[in-house]
């Protein structure tokens, strides 16, 4: 079934899953463990790459892992946007009015975010595209056909950025979900208004999805 909980402190920091917050994005499936392992191991191929150990300090790892090389490795170097449906799969649409305000404000501050971010100019414009068009719904999951029906339509690139958000140290996390709302005095466009529990709600999100890559090859 979908692991349903998150951690709150970043890798090595878990709480117990059972006192955490829901996912109103997606949820993640057990059996796709190799897919996080193999992720896990690219995101430390990054460090060897540029010639030096694998150093756990926050901020070396934050300044390595970026938007576009964690594209690169879920779209096979931007070619194929599906893939990322094999780590995570949409949540059923809300029904409760709260989670869907939740959820829309949610993917209102992720959308800001991609568009603010200093490295997403080195991506194809399609892979980032978070318009209607890109949401895939129904085609993204090997679920049974009438649960698809029901499935949040989300675009690949707005589960990117969560998994980019997943892939950092929490604060380098924090960081860029509390201090990327000020408004770029030749920007007007990247002016949002987000309150504190969108914000949290986002980490939440990431949380997820950080335990479980960091949990994927506790059980080998």
């Amino acid at each position: 079934g979908n692991d349903g909980g998150v951690e709150r402190g970043g890798a090595g920091n878990e709480t117990h899953l059972a006192q955490l917050p829901l996912s109103v994005i997606f949820g993640s499936k057990k059996s796709k463990d190799y897919v996080r392992r193999e992720y896990k191991q690219y995101l430390r191929s990054l460090s060897n790459s540029s010639g030096e150990e694998w150093d756990d300090d926050d901020d070396h790892v934050a300044s390595i892992i970026t938007l576009a090389s964690v594209i690169a490795f879920w779209t096979e170097d931007y070619t194929d946007t599906k893939r990322v449906w094999e780590l995570v799969e949409p949540q059923l649409q809300p029904v409760d009015t709260g989670a869907i305000r939740m959820m829309e404000s949610v993917r209102r501050l992720i959308q800001h975010l991609i568009r603010i971010d200093d490295g997403a100019s080195s991506i194809p414009r399609e892979v980032l595209s978070t318009g209607s068009g890109a949401a895939v719904v129904g085609t993204c999951c090997n679920s049974h056909a009438q649960n698809n029906e029901r499935k949040l339509e989300i675009s690949p690139a707005e589960v990117l950025y969560v998994v980019y958000l997943a892939s950092l140290p929490l604060d380098a996390r924090r960081g860029i979900v509390y201090e990327r709302d000020v408004c770029r005095e030749d920007e007007a466009r990247s002016m949002i208004e987000v309150d504190d529990a969108t914000r949290e709600q986002l980490l939440a999100e990431a949380a997820l999805i950080s335990y479980a890559i960091e949990t994927c090859d506790f059980d080998l």
